[in-house]
């Protein structure tokens, strides 16, 4: 659901998980409230408890408890979830006047009722619509480091563009990362091993990084950063304490404490261009982090491009576009 992807960038996939079973949890708990609703209008049942026709009726169901728990949440302070807000509170407004109209043994009023099923029909779709973005995005992790995809972190960059375009203010920075000698690592103690070493930089990158930062698995031993809001100077202050934070925190492995390493690649991600130039410029940088000697960060500074090569750097991805980005790829000065 589009108008739910940058949800991607705030949400663990623990959150994605408990969302959906929660929304499969409280969708059967209404829809039960709302056949035993269907059962006293057609019985003419008038025992339904005050606490199913007052006017905070929204607030005391199950749903109504779980909206609102959600909304304390900051991260799902979201226009989707208001609104889901919104569409329960009118739908209880509408049964509360067929309940009351109940209660006084009044008639069935029908054109209230074709209402309330038009509501409940609404509260249904949204909340299905929910249920599939969880379930669809639960499956965007990556199993081994519970980081996200590639596939998922695609749309996390879409939409980071997508409101770069919308508001020239915006900033958004990104960071290639390989870990060093990572072969190594597979070969010395087997695959499972290296699995678990994997999953524990994961761990080690995610605890630097601010809660608006994404990292993903980007395949085999590379990550990805998105870093939104940040310009290129810090978000080579933010990476280099990534840096060093794992260079400094060794790992025990089958018994044996190792230090694992990682080179970066920093540069903006570009709203003139194409997704894949931004990833083609960190990744060039982190190339030279390689070259360099590892354990280093590189960067290329769009900002520093002459006319001449931004518009060569808009173009296609060949040789001339390589050794033009060769020319603007700068080692981050700091000590090891």
């Amino acid at each position: 659901m589009p108008e739910l992807d940058d949800l991607l960038e705030k949400i663990d996939q623990k959150e994605f998980v408990r969302l959906s079973s929660d929304i499969r949890a409280v969708f059967h708990q209404h829809q039960h409230w709302f056949n035993s609703l269907n059962l006293a209008l057609i019985t003419h049942e008038t025992t339904l408890s005050e606490e199913d026709y007052c006017c905070c009726a929204h607030t005391r169901c199950a749903f109504g408890q779980w909206i609102q728990k959600t909304l304390d949440n900051p991260i799902f302070r979201h226009p989707f979830f208001f609104k889901l807000e919104k569409q329960h509170k009118s739908f209880h407004k509408i049964a509360s006047q067929l309940i009351n109209d109940l209660n006084a043994q009044q008639p069935l009023n029908v054109t209230v009722y074709k209402q309330l099923i038009q509501a409940q029909q609404m509260l249904s779709t949204q909340l299905l619509n929910l249920f599939e973005f969880s379930v669809v995005t639960n499956g965007q992790f990556d199993a081994i480091t519970g980081l996200m995809n590639r596939r998922s972190v695609n749309a996390v960059l879409a939409y980071e563009k997508y409101r770069m375009s919308r508001n020239q203010t915006s900033r958004c920075c990104i960071a290639l990362v390989d870990i060093d000698h990572f072969k190594l690592v597979n070969d010395t103690y087997g695959h499972d091993i290296g699995d678990y070493a994997l999953a524990q930089v994961a761990s080690i990158l995610q605890t630097v990084t601010r809660q608006s930062d994404t990292v993903s698995r980007f395949g085999g031993e590379e990550f990805l950063f998105v870093l939104p809001d940040i310009s290129l100077d810090e978000a080579i202050t933010s990476i280099e304490r990534v840096r060093r934070k794992l260079a400094e925190t060794p790992l025990e492995l089958c018994q044996e404490m190792i230090t694992i390493t990682a080179s970066f690649g920093i540069t903006q991600l570009c709203n003139d261009c194409d997704i894949e130039h931004s990833i083609k410029r960190a990744d060039e940088a982190l190339y030279l982090a390689k070259h360099m000697g590892r354990n280093r960060s590189g960067y290329v500074d769009i900002d520093s491009f002459s006319e001449a090569d931004r518009l060569i750097a808009l173009g296609e991805i060949n040789p001339e576009f390589q050794t033009m980005l060769s020319r603007y790829c700068k080692l981050v000065n700091s000590e090891l």
